[in-house]
């Protein structure tokens, strides 16, 4: 039997226009005027010291000559604070969920996520972790170095 055309694309591709609504005026202090790109004066959010912290993970993995994973927040469940999903291509997706949790609690299961995506056993597995949380400390002393720069260390030029 021919396929019958379509005349609109099936709903999961359909383009959904999510450009902010014109016809509201800008109220100042609303949460449109807040500094954007995951930084106040005091550091990174909890949200942009993941994508930092999940980067860096990334990076440590493929060093250890791992895969790294994509990363997501939160995870589609709300009943999860972790998911895995692996992509017909091989590829993974850890989504953790980084919202009213401790950010420790966040590092380890981006961590293990990590290292069920690349299928460690129990023996490989113990120095995989103890490197990503050796850069996952790497990481978290440079974030509070940075939100707070009166310290007795000079801070990297780069920054």
């Amino acid at each position: 039997m021919p396929a019958t055309p379509r005349t609109q694309p099936p709903a999961a591709l359909r383009l959904v226009d999510a450009s902010p609504a014109r016809s509201r005026p800008h109220r100042a202090g609303s949460a449109s005027s807040r500094p954007k790109g995951g930084s106040n004066r005091l550091g990174p959010d909890a949200s942009g010291r993941f994508v930092l912290t999940v980067r860096a993970l990334g990076l440590a993995a493929r060093s250890l000559g791992l895969s790294a994973p994509s990363f997501q927040s939160p995870p589609r469940s709300d009943e999860l604070d972790r998911s895995i999903q692996r992509m017909p291509s091989g590829d993974c997706v850890v989504a953790v969920r980084v919202k009213g949790r401790p950010f420790g609690a966040v590092v380890a299961d981006a961590i293990e996520g990590i290292v069920v995506c690349n299928e460690l056993g129990a023996d490989a597995a113990g120095p995989v972790r103890d490197e990503l949380w050796r850069e996952a400390g790497a990481i978290s002393s440079g974030l509070v170095a940075r939100a707070h720069p009166v310290t007795s260390f000079p801070l990297d030029e780069a920054a």
